[in-house]
């Protein structure tokens, strides 16, 4: 008896990241997640009161409202943390990923209010993938306020970071299971399900997660969802490339208009056509169009 083959999604996948690690009875895996990339402590976010904020993009009235809000945001004790994964980056990526801890953060600001110590520091933890050379070659690297002559001088050091781990970067590397962030970023990043299944294999909490992820990947209502989330991509990329285009088309209609307008007045100059030519790039044929009417 053959069975069917169950269907392989890398949790680096923006949907199935968002999803796994928003959703209440992955509540633990987040909580060991958190403590692998910041400075607390599993047992200490075991026991604080915890908020995850979290809209699927299918459920949101308008698609590119997305640009608005974080996909994963946890807020506890005086710390919000936003979490994205990007499966390519580069600088518009960085872009987005700052206009989102910047909103988080200018969220908290209101007239008159002026004492720092109300402020909740924001941390923007990045899982980037795929990711171009302007960037640092290292497995983690960090954004803060600082000023630019001293850099030692930071500005809200601790209340306003970007910190972004490579999964490009962590496929390069060797590992342990005593490395639990190293680990993490393999397991995010894994291609197959035998790979992950290999990567997890020794951690008892990431062998958990694993078989919730082929679970919850093969179930049937959510091949649906993730049907629905490539259909509407597709469109949305369609609809900005027709936008593109018809912009492009639009700018070189204008052009070329502004072109035969500037053309018409310079031969009520008695300028040569030769001369106009080659200052609007008409060609003669449509410059003699223009005497003839």
């Amino acid at each position: 008896m053959t069975t069917e083959p169950k269907e392989f999604m890398s949790l680096s996948n923006d949907l199935l990241f968002k999803e796994t690690f928003a959703n209440i009875d992955n509540r633990k895996y987040l909580i060991y997640f958190l403590s692998c990339f910041t400075d607390f402590s599993y047992d200490y976010l075991s026991q604080i009161k915890m908020v995850v904020k979290y809209e699927s993009i299918l459920n949101k009235t308008k698609y590119f409202d997305k640009a608005y809000r974080g996909d994963v945001v946890i807020e506890f004790a005086n710390y919000k943390i936003n979490l994205e994964c990007y499966s390519n980056f580069n600088e518009a990526s960085f872009k987005k990923s700052t206009t989102y801890v910047m909103r988080i953060f200018s969220t908290q600001t209101s007239r008159g209010k002026n004492n720092y110590n109300i402020y909740e520091s924001v941390i923007q933890l990045n899982f980037i993938d795929n990711v171009v050379k302007s960037f640092p070659n290292e497995l983690e690297f960090t954004y803060k306020l600082l000023n630019a002559k001293t850099y030692e001088d930071t500005i809200l050091s601790d209340a306003f970071v970007i910190k972004c781990f490579r999964l490009d970067k962590a496929r390069e590397l060797q590992y342990n299971l005593d490395n639990k962030k190293l680990l993490w970023l393999k397991f995010i990043g894994a291609r197959s399900a035998k790979e992950r299944k290999e990567i997890a294999k020794g951690d008892e909490l990431l062998m958990e997660l694993d078989n919730w992820i082929e679970k919850y990947v093969n179930d049937k209502e959510t091949q649906e969802i993730f049907g629905k989330w490539a259909e509407k991509i597709a469109e949305d990329k369609g609809i900005e490339k027709g936008r593109k285009e018809g912009l492009k088309e639009g700018r070189k209609e204008g052009k070329q208009e502004a072109n035969l307008i500037t053309a018409k007045k310079m031969l009520q100059d008695t300028i040569s056509p030769l001369e106009i030519s080659k200052y609007t790039g008409l060609s003669l044929a449509e410059i003699e169009k223009l005497k003839i009417n």
